[in-house]
């Protein structure tokens, strides 16, 4: 089989304002191999898949494909020239059959009418799944089927439509491990039938099971391109993910106490999300949850919140077992979570900065029914000024603020009612810049000072290296180590574990 380039990606460059999310990437994809991207959280990725399928726009660099430079504006351009994805979250009709997601908008009809040929349909389906391999039904509802018989579903989607580039995406997270052997060994035949894989995945065992080349990727830059998978081992794959060359930073744990245990999990259990884990943690501790994509990490906390039910597992608060039916009983027990979506969980946008952060306290202020509005914007006012929050004034929408202003407005609200005893912060600095960070850095460190505890989940391993005194490290809804400060300082360490070791 001929191994030329089928896909050639020259210094191409993705910048949001003044920050490169890619910075003169190169590599090449051969026809009929497997490429694997490889990199930490944050690395480059998906950004990198957006730029390929045109879902967002380069802002410097040229990508070839059959040695012809491609000019495509959109994902459909993409899916014309051949190229398409297997996304991570699957896109699909529930109350769809298969057949019916698989020619969703292109279902035979009828000649000389707009009504679909049922029969038509369902032979062109059940003859395309012979061909390609694929065992389903073409009348099964898309909602019955399994999370990897949903996938071989847009598979079958993409593989109508020819595409002879495929960017899997994260495809093995929500899988089991039978359901993972099976997605390979379709993928190996894949290739067989000429096409050319881009692999994305977080399991090193996978990608060296599967690959015939590497790429990795480190805080947007290529830092080693078209690796033949026979010239690395994993241990220097996850050395070339994690080595970074920085000036050495402020450590937030320096000169931290702690108390009693204030918080303890027994095994815990989620279906299918979260299994059997236990931990603890103690007042003025700041304890981090790491994990790779799937790991179970927020799924786990949103059980011990009460937000998402358990089936399984005690909580034990203050030394007293805690019963947790819902978010308010958690929030009534001294706990506040500031989520990871923002903009959708965490603000109400169309509204203004000082009613954001009453939301959660307005009882605090409520006499007989009335509002005491002087008290009202004297608290929103304090709380604004002891985040550093720039804003015009308290009237402001929410929408108006910058994203670390937003995050600064989450915190506001949840600190507002001045009775948490823990906070979870999950993905507290995602998307926002390095003063911002270093700004919810040194608050969650004075917090800590005081005898406040956190929980923070991140997939940034800088941050939890920098922050936590403790860090819980998550494989496939498993609690798979935890590591004190001085032993997550090693980021191969903790990469080990994180990758199930």
């Amino acid at each position: 089989m001929a191994t030329d380039n089928v896909i050639e990606i020259y210094n191409v460059d993705k910048r949001y304002g003044v920050i490169y999310a890619l910075k003169d990437v190169s590599f090449t994809v051969k026809r009929g191999h497997v490429h694997s991207l490889m990199g930490e959280n944050g690395a480059g990725k998906s950004t990198l898949v957006k730029v390929l399928t045109s879902v967002i726009a380069k802002d410097n660099g040229r990508i070839l494909k059959d040695g012809q430079e491609l000019k495509i504006r959109n994902y459909e351009q993409a899916v014309q020239a051949g190229i398409a994805l297997v996304p991570q979250e699957l896109s699909f009709v529930d109350y769809f059959t298969v057949a019916e997601n698989i020619y969703l908008g292109r279902q035979p009809l009828k000649k000389g009418t707009n009504l679909v040929d049922w029969k038509k349909l369902y032979s062109d389906t059940d003859e395309l799944l012979k061909r390609l391999h694929i065992s389903l039904n073409p009348k099964a509802l898309a909602k019955n089927l399994s999370v990897s018989d949903q996938q071989m579903m847009v598979i079958a989607r993409i593989l109508k439509d020819d595409a002879d580039i495929i960017i899997f995406d994260e495809p093995t997270a929500r899988l089991g491990h039978e359901e993972i052997a099976f997605l390979l060994k379709y993928i190996k035949y894949l290739k067989t039938c000429g096409k050319s894989i881009i692999f994305i995945s977080h399991h090193l065992d996978e990608v060296m099971d599967i690959s015939d080349e590497v790429t990795v990727l480190r805080d947007g830059h290529v830092v080693a391109s078209d690796i033949p998978i026979n010239e690395i081992d994993e241990k220097k794959m996850i050395h070339l993910m994690v080595n970074r060359n920085v000036d050495t930073k402020e450590d937030f744990t320096i000169g931290r106490v702690y108390g009693d245990e204030i918080l303890r999990v027994e095994n815990l259990t989620r279906k299918d999300l979260v299994k059997d884990a236990s931990f603890s943690i103690r007042k003025g501790e700041v304890l981090g949850f790491f994990g790779l994509v799937g790991a179970g990490r927020t799924e786990l906390l949103r059980s011990v919140l009460g937000i998402d039910s358990k089936l399984s597992g005690d909580i034990y608060f203050e030394g007293k077992k805690l019963k947790i039916k819902s978010i308010k009983d958690s929030i009534a027990a001294g706990l506040a979570l500031v989520p990871e979506e923002r903009r959708q969980q965490g603000l109400v946008l169309d509204t203004s900065l000082r009613d954001n952060i009453m939301l959660g306290c307005r009882q605090k202020i409520t006499r007989f029914g009335l509002l005491n509005r002087k008290l009202e914007v004297s608290m929103s006012k304090t709380e604004v000024e002891k985040l550093n929050l720039a804003y015009n004034n308290l009237e402001q929408r929410a929408s108006e603020l910058s994203g670390g202003n937003q995050q600064k407005l989450v915190i506001a609200k949840a600190r507002c009612r001045g009775e948490n005893k823990i906070y979870v912060f999950d993905e507290p600095t995602r998307g926002i810049d390095v003063g911002a960070k270093s700004e919810i850095y040194s608050m969650i460190a004075d917090m800590a000072k005081n005898g406040i505890t956190s929980i923070v989940i991140s997939s940034e391993l800088p941050e939890i290296q920098l922050l936590c005194d403790r860090v819980v490290i998550m494989h496939e809804g498993r609690i798979i180590k935890i590591l004190d400060h001085e032993e997550l300082q090693s980021a191969e360490t903790v990469m080990k574990y994180a990758i199930g070791g």
